[in-house]
């Protein structure tokens, strides 16, 4: 079967070949609304599909947005980019998503490639604080650049992020009113500038000594420092998790190991991602508003470049409180 051309779409609508054109390229400012519906409906019903080669040749644009997340391991990074496609594609939009493997020399690769496949603009979780500038500001010096989440020094752009510090003071807010007052910190790479900001969060309101860095922030992790919990239970009342992940591996060991949660310890973790709520016990997370902070991004990408001057606009978190801190929750 011969997919639909532009001219069956016209003529399914009534309307000429050019104002189909308008309508379906998203140009349709002098086209009268009940015809701009038609031509809408008639290629809805088509099937109709835009040619984005020949959209890109016509207006210089391809309507992409490549988006380049740390890893696509963590439930999270999934999460967020969701919440952006679903964002870009409300805005007839498309986006390409590429998996850096945590290492800023592979993040560098991803941004160079996704740029040759001719995007409209970028959207980076950067890997590294330190070592993702570069590569984010050589990339935006060609296309439009937001960082998304976390953000670098010296990438000359714009990030939107989350509050990490006012996440960790709710999180400890919630746990002291809970009467639980030996907290432990479980973090790890601090290379990213979200990992910092929660550790250093910490520690200034507990100090150095109550936390527990790990190499990575993984399921395994989450298990290693839930067997070293295990053998000092004594000592310590609530685990705060840098994140989901740890706190699934760190739950489920803890558990295994006859530590009741939250009986004898409670444990909260960090991102809220969906799997939380199905554990037993559920889980208390910070819940990211990645609605609005992917909205924001996508306003930002379509601003003028001196909108988007290097600096960080952080986004209010939201606890979210299960039974593994209340079991009244």
């Amino acid at each position: 079967m011969t997919a639909p051309r532009l001219l069956d779409v016209a003529a399914a609508a009534g309307v000429s070949r050019a104002t189909a054109s308008r309508v379906l390229a998203g140009t349709q400012r002098n086209v009268d609304p009940e015809l701009a519906r038609r031509v809408e409906q008639a290629a809805q019903t088509l099937g109709y599909r835009t040619n984005q080669s020949a959209r890109a040749l016509r207006t210089g644009t391809t309507g992409t947005i490549g988006v380049v997340v740390p890893t696509l391991a963590n439930p999270y990074f999934v999460q967020l980019a969701d919440a952006i496609a679903r964002q870009v594609r409300a805005a007839g939009g498309q986006l390409v998503l590429s998996d850096a493997a945590n290492d800023p020399a592979i993040e560098a690769e991803q941004i160079d490639t996704l740029l040759g496949s001719r995007v409209d603009g970028l959207l980076v979780v950067p890997v590294s604080a330190a070592a993702s500038g570069p590569a984010v500001a050589a990339a935006a010096a060609r296309v439009p650049v937001v960082l998304f989440d976390r953000w670098a020094t010296g990438s000359g752009t714009v990030a939107v992020t989350l509050d990490n510090a006012a996440a960790i003071r709710l999180l400890l807010d919630h746990l002291d009113a809970l009467g639980r007052h030996r907290i432990l910190l479980v973090a790890a790479d601090q290379a990213s500038s979200s990992g910092a900001e929660r550790l250093t969060a910490f520690t200034d309101a507990r100090g150095p000594d109550a936390t527990l860095l790990l190499p990575s922030f993984t399921t395994d992790a989450g298990r290693t420092a839930g067997r070293r919990i295990a053998e000092r239970a004594s000592e310590i009342d609530a685990v705060l998790c840098g994140a989901d992940v740890l706190a699934v591996g760190l739950v489920s060991t803890l558990q295994r190991s006859a530590v009741p949660v939250p009986g004898r310890i409670a444990v909260t973790g960090f991102d809220d991602t969906e799997l939380l709520e199905l554990l037993d016990p559920p889980i208390t997370s910070i819940r990211h508003p990645l609605t609005a902070m992917a909205e924001r991004a996508l306003t930002l990408l379509g601003a003028p470049a001196a909108d988007r001057t290097e600096r960080v606009e952080r986004f209010a978190p939201q606890l979210v409180v299960r039974a593994s801190t209340d079991p009244a929750a």
